[in-house]
């Protein structure tokens, strides 16, 4: 039990009570830091994850929401709500220190796609000596062509910088 009396909020005192709350610390959400436009009376909820019902303070509702998908769903990975504290500040933690020297497969970056405009310019100027690559789109139409070697070999030739999309 907390060592203070506990007040039953009736519904008609929320209004009255988050903005009394949101005076006392300038306006600003204590999580984020930003000005809180969507000011929402953050509690500790009984049902969904058997908290004590208090409420915690006035943040933003993106914080607000964060915060409830961060309580809801450590049950399902197995994080007790009385570790959830002592975890995200692990999280923070690990997100503050200094990357390893590796990209990940998945990120690997995307080859630029060559702007239609850039590829007529330099096919204007091609003296047709060979057949001239044909610029590729996807069955919807939009540009696909990316760099090829022939390619860059035409545009080094004929001293045009080409441009992609970005």
């Amino acid at each position: 039990m907390p060592p203070f009396k506990i007040k039953q909020l009736q519904s008609k005192d929320v209004k009255f009570l988050r903005q009394k709350l949101l005076n006392q610390c300038g306006g600003i959400c204590p999580i984020c830091k930003k000005a809180n436009e969507a000011p929402c009376l953050d509690h500790h909820h009984i049902k969904k994850i058997g908290g004590t019902g208090l409420v915690r303070g006035v943040i933003c509702r993106s914080c607000n929401v964060f915060l409830a998908k961060m309580e809801n769903n450590s049950k399902r990975y197995g994080v007790q709500p009385e570790e959830l504290p002592t975890m995200l500040r692990s999280f923070a933690k690990y997100l503050e220190q200094d990357p390893l020297p590796y990209m990940h497969p998945s990120e690997k970056p995307k080859e630029p796609i060559l702007k239609k405009a850039s590829y007529n310019k330099l096919k204007k100027v091609y003296n047709g000596r060979a057949k001239f690559p044909v610029y590729r789109v996807t069955p919807h139409g939009k540009p696909a062509q990316k760099m090829t070697v022939k390619l860059k070999k035409l545009f080094n030739f004929y001293d045009i910088t080409p441009e992609f999309y970005k």
